[in-house]
Parts: structure tokens; C-alpha cells; sequence
């Protein structure tokens, strides 16, 4: 309060001292532009002077409240856009996901021009146009996708390559995803989709150094990186065997690179017998063999022992005698053990176990088998009657029609 009264005081006073300035000597202004002539004094002038520059302040502030304001309104407007777009984009999203693809197009295209995110607007509307069929679209969306935002490349690299998988064009995904590799070398997804694109391609060469990175970054479930690992080591032992210049070394030394856990699976040890009995490894074949029996009985492991010519076959039949000592043995042993038999030249031996084997169990190959002996040992007519059983039990049963009589010409 006392502030203001010595102000209003010094106001009076400066204001009586002006007005007796302006009585005293009120000075002369002249100005001429052209043929106008202005004639007043210095504290007309003065004055209006100040009204001018008032009336101009005035003005330039009016003029920034009118554009505060439209910049408020634009902000409140582009707000509301913002909103209504981020609204839109989540139904579009909701609607890909429910697999309305044409809906879930349409909301993420009209909401992509006010979106937040629209990168996700337009990749996310490429798959929905592939998911329609369209194809052109779909690479228009991840054109538009790269444009809205710089660092996207890797992004759209990984979606063109999902969408080229779908379509089942390989070679095209193997070219993109190597490029986004080369953009983005410690992105993991990436070796998701190249070991993808490898195995559909059957390059199992390049997918097998993929694998321990896969393993590494959890990139797939237990049991399906083990389902591929197995598919890997399969195809791998296969190209050996069937490679004109394959050699047992390399598929032993295939065989030792492998995880013990997938040299444990009992269909990969099936796949590599196969292999070195096609390669005629049989030294090597009959060492697994009687290596896996003695620490774990497979049945199905045991028929490989008749199928190749051993190294020592009366060695082998004394360990096939102790196996058959096990009250737990099948008509595989006794089968494999007559054929070993056959190899070791005990005719005696090897026609009792073919009868065994015979006995427990009347399968097509025991009835060839025993057929074949008895052909040998001048059984014709036993050997004929196990032949036509086997046919017999090979065949579906023959439907009933008529026949004629044996009497009838």
C-alpha cells in the first residue's frame, strides 16, 4: 500500500512538472513530405507519437492471442487425430488377430496417416493384404512401411521374408533374410527364418552351424530344435551314403560331431546303420551294434546283426548264445542269430533257431527264412507251403467270388 501511494505521489508530481515544461516552452515541430506540410509542437508531437507505438502494441498483441489460439485449437485438433487414430489402429489390430484381414486392412490404413506408430499401420496392413491375396499391395504397404521411418529396414526385411515362407518362394526368403542379416547381424529372429528357409531348401550344410545359435537365444522350443536337430543329422547321414564318393570315415566322423543326446535316438542309430551297411562298413556296424545291445536292449537294433556278412561270425554267435540265455529275448534274436549262423556255417544251429523264431512268431520274413533252408536241405514241399503262408500273410485278405470246379472243363 505504501508502495503504491509513493508512486501515485511521484506520478502528481512529474505530471505538474510536464505540464509546466509544456506552459514554459512547448517547442515547434515542422515536417514536410512532398506538398503536405505538418506544423505542431514538440509535445504533440511527443504524444502522438506514443499513441502510435500504443496503438501498434496493441495490435501485435492481438494478433498473438488470435495465433495462440489457433495453435491451441490446431494442438487440441491434432490431439483428438492422434486419439481417434490410436483407437482405430487398436481395432485394426484386433481385427487381424480375429482374421477379418479385409477389416483389419482398411482400419490400419485409414488410421495410419495420424498414428503414433505408423510403421506398425503399414506392416501390419501387408500382411493383411497377403493374407488376402494380394500380393502387389502387400509389397506397396512395405514400400510405404521403409518410407515412414528410416530404421525400419530390418523390420521390413523380416516381414517381406515371413510373408515370402508363407508363399512358399524359399530362394526369395533366403535372399532377403541374408541381406537382413547383413544389416542386422545379432538379430536373432533372423536366424529363426534362415534356418527355416535352409531346411525347406534342404541346405542342411548351412543349417547345421545355425543350430547352437538357435540352441543359444531360445529361439525354439525344446522339442522342436530337437525334431529339427534330428531331421539335420538324418539328412546329413543320408547324403553321405548316397554321395558316390561317401566313405565310412566320413560317416564316422559325422557320427562323432554329433550331440551325444541325438546319438542316443534310437531312429538316428537306425539311419546310421543303414548308412554303413550301405557303404559296406560292416566291421564298424557290427562294433555299434553289440556296443548299444550290451548297455541297452532295443529290439529293434537286433535284426541289423543278420543283415551283412560279420567280421568273425563265430565270435558274434557267442555273444548272441548269451544274450539268447536271457529269458527276455524275442524271435528277432533267434532270427538274427540263424542268419549269423548261416554266416558261421552251423547248419544245425541255424535251422533249430529258424524253427524257434518260426514258432513264436509266423511273420512273412521268418516264413521266407525257414523256406529258404528248407530248399536247401531238399524240403521242397515244406518250403513250397512257408512260402505261400508268407504270401498269405503279406497279402490283404482276397474278397469271395465265385470259382469254377476243378471238374469242369
Amino acid at each position: 500500500m505504501r508502495g503504491f501511494i509513493v508512486l501515485a505521489v511521484l506520478g502528481l508530481i512529474l505530471g505538474a512538472a510536464l505540464v509546466n515544461q509544456v506552459d514554459q516552452d512547448g517547442g515547434y515541430v515542422y515536417a514536410s513530405l512532398g506538398d503536405v506540410v505538418v506544423e505542431t509542437s514538440v509535445w504533440f508531437a511527443l504524444l502522438a507519437w506514443l499513441i502510435t507505438w500504443g496503438l501498434i502494441a496493441l495490435l501485435l498483441g492481438a494478433v498473438r492471442r488470435v495465433w495462440g489460439t489457433q495453435r491451441v485449437l490446431s494442438g487440441w485438433m491434432g490431439q483428438r487425430k492422434s486419439r481417434n487414430a490410436t483407437a482405430l489402429t487398436n481395432r485394426g489390430l484386433i481385427s487381424f488377430i480375429e482374421g477379418n484381414w479385409e477389416r483389419a486392412r482398411t482400419q490400419l490404413l485409414r488410421s495410419a496417416r495420424y498414428s503414433d506408430a505408423p510403421l506398425v499401420n503399414h506392416l501390419i496392413a501387408a500382411r493383411a493384404s497377403f493374407r488376402l491375396g494380394n500380393i502387389d499391395e502387400a509389397k506397396e504397404q512395405l514400400g510405404k512401411a521403409e518410407s515412414v521411418e528410416a530404421d525400419a529396414g530390418v523390420a521390413v526385411e523380416l516381414t517381406q521374408a515371413e510373408l515370402q515362407l508363407s508363399a512358399g518362394n524359399y530362394e526369395q526368403a533366403l535372399a532377403t533374410l541374408v541381406r537382413a542379416r547383413a544389416n542386422a547381424a545379432q538379430h536373432p529372429y533372423v536366424l529363426a527364418l534362415l534356418a527355416r528357409a535352409h531346411r525347406h531348401l534342404g541346405e542342411w550344410d548351412a543349417l547345421r552351424p545355425l543350430l547352437p545359435e538357435l540352441r543359444k537365444y531360445g529361439l525354439l522350443e525344446d522339442v522342436a530344435l530337437r525334431g529339427l536337430e534330428g531331421e539335420l543329422w538324418h539328412a546329413l547321414i543320408r547324403s553321405i551314403a548316397e554321395q558316390s564318393n561317401g566313405s565310412v570315415k566320413d560317416l564316422e566322423v559325422l557320427w562323432r560331431d554329433m550331440p551325444r543326446a541325438q546319438r542316443e535316438q534310437l531312429p538316428l542309430r537306425i539311419c546310421y546303420l543303414d548308412a554303413l551297411i550301405t557303404l559296406r562298413g560292416y566291421g564298424e556296424a557290427e562294433k555299434h551294434i553289440v556296443s548299444w545291445l550290451g548297455k541297452d536292449w532295443q529290439p529293434e537294433l537286433v535284426a541289423f546283426l543278420g543283415c551283412f556278412p560279420p567280421d568273425n561270425p563265430r565270435k558274434l554267435l557267442k555273444i548272441i548264445r548269451k544274450w539268447l540265455d536271457a529269458p527276455s529275448h524275442d524271435g528277432a534274436l533267434l532270427l538274427a542269430g540263424a542268419r549269423v549262423a548261416l554266416h558261421a556255417r552251423e547248419w544245425e544251429t541255424a535251422g533249430t533257431w529258424l524253427e524257434q523264431a518260426y514258432q513264436r512268431g509266423s511273420t512273412p520274413e521268418n516264413c521266407c527264412e525257414l523256406a529258404r533252408f528248407c530248399t536247401a536241405r531238399g524240403e521242397h514241399e515244406r518250403a513250397s507251403a512257408l512260402s505261400a503262408e508268407a504270401v498269405g500273410l503279406t497279402l490283404a485278405p482276397l474278397p469271395e467270388v465265385p470259382l469254377p470246379d476243378s471238374k469242369e472243363g
